[in-house]
């Protein structure tokens, strides 16, 4: 399981985001640690190193890319994430270039997001369940899912038979070796 501090100073999407992480890693919500500000995102630093940052460029008390730069100094294998709504008016130093995953733009929306978090979170976590070992038609599979549907809908949906869309759900929970509520949970948040 990966630990992650997000650092956003407006607390709508810092819940948001809170949820999205939580759910992409399969944590409760409550263990992913939050701060809207520098000083107490140096506060929590202090106390316990996460594995990655989740921060937003531009805070109340400061840069995010000078939080960023202590956060990776004696650590060169750290990694964060940037979301910004500037993205395109602003260059990363170079002493961060290894370590940004990537630098978000808030205006691009859901899916580069969950798919940034995603990648990090399989890169720190080889646990997490391998999308890469489904097939299309799984993923598909799994997409209609992620929409509520029971087999028979999807097989329905598909217009494939039953049998063969069970045949999908199990090959897909032998092969992520997730299966019920964890699936849902990640179909609904699939980072494609």
């Amino acid at each position: 399981m990966s630990d992650v501090l997000i650092v956003e100073d407006d607390l709508i999407l810092l819940d948001f985001l809170s949820q999205e992480v939580a759910n992409q890693i399969n944590v409760p919500e409550k263990k992913i640690r939050k701060a809207t500000c520098l000083k107490a995102a140096r506060h929590l630093l202090s106390k316990n190193r996460p594995d990655w940052l989740l921060i937003d460029l531009f805070l109340p008390d400061g840069s995010g890319v000078d939080l960023a730069e202590e956060f990776v100094k004696d650590h060169s294998n750290s990694k964060v994430l940037i979301l910004t709504a500037q993205a395109d008016q602003y260059s990363l130093p170079a002493s961060l270039l290894t370590n940004v995953h990537s630098l978000i733009n808030k205006a691009e929306g859901l899916a580069p997001l969950r798919e940034a978090i995603w990648e990090i979170s399989r890169e720190i976590d080889c646990n997490l369940p391998d999308l890469a070992s489904l097939t299309p038609r799984q993923l598909q599979f799994l997409e209609l899912i992620g929409e509520s549907l029971d087999t028979a809908q999807i097989a329905n949906r598909m217009n494939i038979s039953f049998s063969t869309a069970q045949t999908h759900r199990r090959q897909i929970t032998r092969r992520l070796g997730i299966k019920g509520s964890a699936l849902l949970t990640l179909a609904k948040n699939l980072p494609v």
